[in-house]
């Protein structure tokens, strides 16, 4: 990993990866004090689930995974580094842990046990799913950066050599060997081992 990615950039998807997992416990604190009510959350979390997702079973349940984590999300986060505002791509990160983060609180609070079952079996996925979004998060730091002073260029009559076709080239580098993979054992763990390890709390 490190011939792909700097210690830098890896430092950098590492603060971002505690930074989302704060933000998951923040959720389930916040969910479970508040306390909503139960079957209208859960009622709008399922919608706020992909259709063929839900829907969806076995290997059939895996591509759909990886389509939408691994090709939707990140597609969403690349447009958003496009744009010269720092951190715009970070939302899609936010989103995806908060949702998590919602849920705990609300099995937490209708049965600590189940709860608890459930927060474990999901540990696996989430844990690669998330650390996959933060390294990307990562590498688009270093693009929309490399955008923000491209366009700060415009305006001053010293021109930087900063190639952004380079960036871009790093950055699908990065999302083709690292983040799209470790996103396909986070789908086949979100299938299958989730429901291994759930159904020990049983």
């Amino acid at each position: 990993m490190t011939n792909l990615v700097n210690k830098i950039v890896f430092k950098r998807a590492i603060n971002f990866f505690i930074f989302a997992v704060t933000i998951t416990i923040i959720a389930a604190i916040a969910t479970y004090i508040i306390n909503p009510d139960l079957k209208e959350t859960i009622r709008g979390l399922g919608n706020r689930t992909p259709d063929q997702i839900r829907e969806s079973v076995g290997l059939d349940k895996v591509w759909s995974y990886i389509v939408n984590n691994g090709f939707e999300v990140p597609l969403q986060m690349f447009i958003l580094a496009l744009i010269p505002i720092q951190f715009l791509y970070v939302i899609n990160v936010i989103l995806t842990v908060s949702l998590p983060g919602i849920l705990f609180g609300i099995v937490l609070r209708a049965d600590l046990n189940t709860g608890l079952g459930i927060i474990i079996s999901a540990v696996p996925h989430y844990i690669f799913e998330v650390l996959a979004f933060c390294l990307f998060a990562a590498i688009l730091f270093e693009l929309n950066k490399a955008i923000r002073i491209k366009v700060k260029s415009i305006f001053k009559k010293e021109k930087l050599g900063i190639s952004l076709n380079k960036k871009i080239l790093e950055t699908i580098k990065i999302y083709v060997v690292l983040t799209l993979p470790i996103i396909i054992v986070a789908a086949f763990l979100e299938t299958y081992i989730a429901d291994i390890i759930f159904d020990l709390f049983r």
